[in-house]
């Protein structure tokens, strides 16, 4: 006999009941009867990404990673179900090469730059391993709606840069960090903000190029060509599900190119190219030619407009201009020769250029950075793990999974040009989803056959 609909209700009443209960047993004060590895604490989750135009407005910035990955951390104690994804033992050795490798380290310096890299490593790694693992708590919509979020930020201060370029912000970091601390240049950094990278007291002047709620303009980019693929995509779940989110997200995806076309990074185009050809290819595996037809069509549409706008001159006015792909090239050839020192540990960290004009040996670039300091072994472990994390999601041609996989692939891509630690924490985000296997849920249609509005 069919239950009646006050019965159903109640009997799923109780049961969200009795999932609420178990999930506030767990966390950093476990009772001794563990709580479930879904039902994870997401929020730590959540402050990260979507106040992170905050933490950098305060100063700490990046160091919002370290701080929610630790209470993601304290959330595993107890929990029952705590699983590790394929793959997981290739990242642990990469990272028990890098404790190995820092002592090839010379001076204390240096010492502070290599272990605030491998904390974001190791933050990175529990960021992964939480969205992993709390699969009800922290959805497919809510990890694509944190995503957005972030990507508020990112253009939020796009467009600061803009409107500001020579703003520089004192926060209130500065006047709590002692004034020995604010000599070093990572911290002084921190403490007082700058809207763009650009240097005024130059005497050949460039256009300035946005870099807030970040350091670096390539950081921006970096973490654009990531976040846009997801932002679409959360833009579509929330159409599917008639949600009232769905204007709001559409527009900021929408509006968010404004700033990254100020960028003029070439790095990002390639990344986001290397996203929308890889949606492509598993759309057409799927038989989704209309979708990528037209989505071709909109991309051609964009791209001439915005070839013919001031933008577009500006960007190619700076490839006809520009030096630091040569320089690029000669500092990937003298870090070469000189990791022949030092084969399979490296160096720990970057060193200085012997040419004062080019950055330091083992950077522009994650997989140089990995490469120099930690050595052949350290840099085919890293990209091995990258590789496979691919590997495993070449099967998925949903649009979900074409999406996270082509976020993996940008990455593999881009860490040839773009230092990653800040990025390397998204792409964890989407190393989970694609393990986890997460597919967008398909619309929910009402008693008239046409899509209606889904629930939370």
């Amino acid at each position: 006999m069919k239950e009646t609909l006050p019965t159903a209700l109640g009997v799923r009443e109780e049961r969200l009941t009795a999932l609420w209960k178990e999930r506030e047993r767990g966390g950093p004060f476990d009772n001794g009867r563990g709580h479930r590895a879904d039902l994870m604490a997401a929020w730590p989750f959540h402050i990260a990404f979507a106040g992170y135009f905050l933490w950098w407005l305060l100063g700490p910035g990046d160091m919002v990673w370290l701080a929610a990955a630790i209470l993601m951390a304290m959330f595993w104690v107890g929990a029952r179900g705590f699983a590790f994804p394929r793959g997981a033992l290739l990242w642990a050795l990469f990272l028990v090469w890098v404790v190995v490798s820092l002592s090839m380290i010379d001076t204390s310096g240096r010492m502070v730059g290599a272990l605030y890299r491998f904390l974001l490593l190791l933050a990175a790694t529990v960021f992964g391993l939480h969205v992993y693992n709390a699969r009800r708590s922290l959805s497919l919509r809510a990890i694509s709606a944190a995503m957005t979020l972030f990507l508020l930020a990112v253009t939020a201060g796009g467009f600061l840069a803009m409107a500001q370029p020579d703003l520089v912000i004192k926060t209130p970091m500065a006047y709590i960090v002692p004034s020995s601390l604010l000599d070093n240049e990572l911290v002084r950094d921190m403490a007082i903000r700058h809207t763009t990278q650009w240097d005024p007291t130059l005497l050949v002047q460039g256009e300035p190029r946005p870099s807030a709620p970040f350091l670096y303009a390539n950081t921006w980019g970096n973490i654009y060509s990531l976040l846009l693929p997801m932002s679409l995509l959360h833009a579509r779940l929330e159409w599917d599900r008639r949600s009232l989110w769905r204007w709001p997200v559409t527009v900021l995806c929408l509006v968010s190119t404004i700033p990254a076309v100020y960028t003029l990074n070439r790095g990002m185009f390639v990344g986001l190219a290397v996203v929308a050809l890889w949606v492509a290819i598993q759309s057409l595996r799927e038989g989704r030619w209309k979708g990528v037809v037209s989505g071709a069509g909109a991309l051609g549409v964009a791209g001439v407009v915005w070839m013919v706008s001031p933008a577009g001159t500006a960007f190619f006015e700076r490839l006809e201009t520009t030096k630091s792909t040569v320089d690029r090239f000669s500092l990937y050839s003298m870090t070469l020769a000189e990791l022949n020192g030092s084969p399979l540990l490296g160096f720990g960290a970057p060193r200085p250029s012997p040419f004062p004009w080019l950055p330091s040996l083992g950077t522009q670039g994650q997989f140089w950075t990995v490469l120099f300091s930690h050595g052949y072994v350290g840099a085919t472990l890293f990209m091995g793990f990258l590789g496979f994390s691919f590997l495993i999601a070449f099967r998925r041609t949903d649009l979900a999974g074409a999406v996270y996989a082509g976020a993996v692939l940008a990455t593999i891509v881009e860490t040839m040009y773009y230092g990653m630690t800040t990025g390397l924490i998204v792409t964890f985000v989407a190393i989970a989803v694609i393990a986890r296997g997460d597919v967008l849920p398909d619309p929910v249609v009402n008693i008239r056959g046409s899509r209606g509005r889904t629930g939370a």
